[in-house]
């Protein structure tokens, strides 16, 4: 059989590598009752799923367009944390698939954030250090 030398650059576009290929940081799984919620005026807490100092994902009940919602807070259920006013984008919006039937439509959605000002930058850093499982790299900061 002959071999065919294809160059490496030709393979696969850039464009059309897996996500976690192209993420700038690292993301860290969160722990239970690590939540974020859209600065609205009624608040919503959702399960934050993983978090990097880029963005986050979380998974959420649909009932607004999340599109809507320029900053979110990130908190923990029992209140001992609190990061107010992230800018962020959407960047995917998926069903939610656990593998566990559920009567209730979850969504997966992942956002990247904004600018941040060096308290906010500070505060996400610490939040990771302390609202994450612990992975063989070392958490940022």
């Amino acid at each position: 059989m002959k071999r065919l030398d294809v160059p490496k650059d030709s393979l696969t576009p850039p464009s059309t590598q897996p996500l976690h290929n192209r993420r700038k940081y690292v993301r860290y799984k969160a722990k239970e009752g690590a939540l974020v919620s859209p600065v609205a005026k009624s608040r919503k807490y959702w399960r934050i799923l993983d978090v990097s100092l880029g963005g986050m994902s979380f998974r959420y009940i649909p009932c607004e367009d999340l599109n809507g919602f320029s900053e979110i807070d990130i908190v923990t259920q029992d209140l001992d944390f609190a990061l107010e006013g992230i800018p962020f984008r959407v960047v995917s919006d998926c069903e939610f698939k656990d593998g566990s039937a559920s009567v209730i439509e979850l969504r997966r959605c992942g956002v990247e954030f904004g600018s941040l000002t060096h308290r906010q930058g500070s505060l996400l850093a610490e939040f990771i250090r302390r609202y994450t499982l612990s992975q063989e790299s070392s958490p940022p900061g």
